[in-house]
Protein backbone atom coordinates (compact mmCIF):
# COMPACT_ATOMS: atom_id res chain seq x y z
CA UNK A 1 0.00 0.00 0.00
CA UNK A 2 1.15 4.01 -0.58
CA UNK A 3 -0.63 6.64 0.62
CA UNK A 4 -2.49 8.27 -2.28
CA UNK A 5 -4.42 11.02 -1.26
CA UNK A 6 -5.74 13.43 2.36
CA UNK A 7 -9.41 14.12 2.13
CA UNK A 8 -10.37 17.43 3.49
CA UNK A 9 -13.83 18.57 3.60
CA UNK A 10 -14.43 22.52 3.28
CA UNK A 11 -17.31 24.79 3.16
CA UNK A 12 -15.81 26.53 0.14
CA UNK A 13 -13.73 23.79 -1.72
CA UNK A 14 -13.08 26.27 -4.60
CA UNK A 15 -11.39 28.91 -2.39
CA UNK A 16 -9.72 26.75 -0.18
CA UNK A 17 -7.91 24.91 -3.19
CA UNK A 18 -6.99 28.66 -4.60
CA UNK A 19 -5.42 29.19 -1.17
CA UNK A 20 -3.47 26.03 -1.21
CA UNK A 21 -2.28 26.77 -4.64
CA UNK A 22 -1.19 30.07 -3.98
CA UNK A 23 -0.33 29.94 -0.46
CA UNK A 24 1.14 26.21 0.29
CA UNK A 25 2.65 26.12 -3.72
CA UNK A 26 0.54 22.91 -4.49
CA UNK A 27 -1.56 22.94 -7.77
CA UNK A 28 -4.88 21.34 -8.82
CA UNK A 29 -4.24 17.70 -10.84
CA UNK A 30 -8.07 16.96 -10.99
CA UNK A 31 -11.21 18.76 -11.01
CA UNK A 32 -14.15 16.23 -10.25
CA UNK A 33 -17.60 17.74 -11.26
CA UNK A 34 -21.32 16.70 -10.56
CA UNK A 35 -24.51 18.37 -11.45
CA UNK A 36 -25.56 20.60 -8.78
CA UNK A 37 -22.73 20.03 -5.90
CA UNK A 38 -19.18 21.80 -6.18
CA UNK A 39 -16.45 20.83 -7.61
CA UNK A 40 -14.22 18.23 -5.80
CA UNK A 41 -10.37 19.11 -6.13
CA UNK A 42 -7.10 17.10 -6.19
CA UNK A 43 -3.89 19.11 -5.41
CA UNK A 44 -0.54 18.04 -5.84
CA UNK A 45 2.98 18.56 -5.01
CA UNK A 46 6.59 17.56 -5.57
CA UNK A 47 5.19 14.41 -3.47
CA UNK A 48 2.73 11.45 -4.73
CA UNK A 49 0.03 12.30 -1.94
CA UNK A 50 -2.56 14.67 -3.12
CA UNK A 51 -4.74 16.41 -1.07
CA UNK A 52 -8.85 16.02 -1.84
CA UNK A 53 -10.99 18.97 -1.24
CA UNK A 54 -14.53 17.93 -0.79
CA UNK A 55 -17.63 20.10 -0.39
CA UNK A 56 -19.57 19.99 3.04
CA UNK A 57 -22.14 22.10 4.47
CA UNK A 58 -21.38 21.25 8.00
CA UNK A 59 -19.87 23.88 10.57
CA UNK A 60 -16.22 24.12 11.32
CA UNK A 61 -15.00 21.86 14.07
CA UNK A 62 -11.76 23.51 16.39
CA UNK A 63 -9.64 21.05 17.22
CA UNK A 64 -6.29 20.59 19.29
CA UNK A 65 -2.84 19.85 17.97
CA UNK A 66 -2.59 16.93 20.29
CA UNK A 67 -6.25 15.67 20.33
CA UNK A 68 -7.12 12.17 18.85
CA UNK A 69 -7.13 11.86 15.46
CA UNK A 70 -6.13 14.30 12.61
CA UNK A 71 -3.44 16.23 13.47
CA UNK A 72 -2.05 18.30 10.85
CA UNK A 73 -0.83 17.82 7.19
CA UNK A 74 2.96 17.89 7.16
CA UNK A 75 5.14 19.65 4.28
CA UNK A 76 9.38 19.34 4.44
CA UNK A 77 10.66 22.14 3.40
CA UNK A 78 14.46 23.48 2.01
CA UNK A 79 14.85 26.64 4.32
CA UNK A 80 12.68 27.09 7.04
CA UNK A 81 13.52 30.80 7.36
CA UNK A 82 12.83 31.69 3.98
CA UNK A 83 9.52 29.84 4.20
CA UNK A 84 8.88 31.53 7.57
CA UNK A 85 9.14 34.82 5.86
CA UNK A 86 6.95 34.00 2.16
CA UNK A 87 4.26 32.89 4.47
CA UNK A 88 4.68 36.51 7.02
CA UNK A 89 4.24 38.22 3.62
CA UNK A 90 1.13 36.17 2.97
CA UNK A 91 -0.07 37.43 6.17
CA UNK A 92 0.17 33.63 7.79
CA UNK A 93 2.35 33.81 11.12
CA UNK A 94 3.77 30.22 12.16
CA UNK A 95 3.16 29.60 15.82
CA UNK A 96 4.79 27.36 17.96
CA UNK A 97 8.07 27.46 15.57
CA UNK A 98 10.81 25.36 17.82
CA UNK A 99 13.60 22.95 17.39
CA UNK A 100 13.00 19.16 18.15
CA UNK A 101 15.49 17.62 20.35
CA UNK A 102 16.72 15.42 17.12
CA UNK A 103 17.52 18.71 15.43
CA UNK A 104 14.53 19.37 13.19
CA UNK A 105 13.09 22.63 13.05
CA UNK A 106 9.07 23.05 12.82
CA UNK A 107 6.26 25.84 12.80
CA UNK A 108 2.60 25.62 12.47
CA UNK A 109 -0.38 27.77 10.44
CA UNK A 110 -4.01 27.45 9.58
CA UNK A 111 -5.38 27.04 6.01
CA UNK A 112 -8.65 29.34 5.75
CA UNK A 113 -11.02 26.30 6.81
CA UNK A 114 -8.92 25.59 10.24
CA UNK A 115 -6.55 22.48 9.28
CA UNK A 116 -3.36 22.41 10.42
CA UNK A 117 -0.45 22.64 8.80
CA UNK A 118 3.02 22.09 9.62
CA UNK A 119 6.50 22.76 8.16
CA UNK A 120 9.35 20.84 9.30
CA UNK A 121 12.94 21.32 7.97
CA UNK A 122 15.46 18.63 8.37
CA UNK A 123 18.92 18.78 8.21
Amino acid sequence: MRLEHFGLYARDPEALAKWYEKCVGLRVVRCLEKEGRPPVYFLAGAGDAEIEILPTEEPRVDRDLTAPGFSHLGFVVEDFDSEQRRLAAEEIPLRGVRETSNGWRIGYFEDPEGNRIEIVHRP
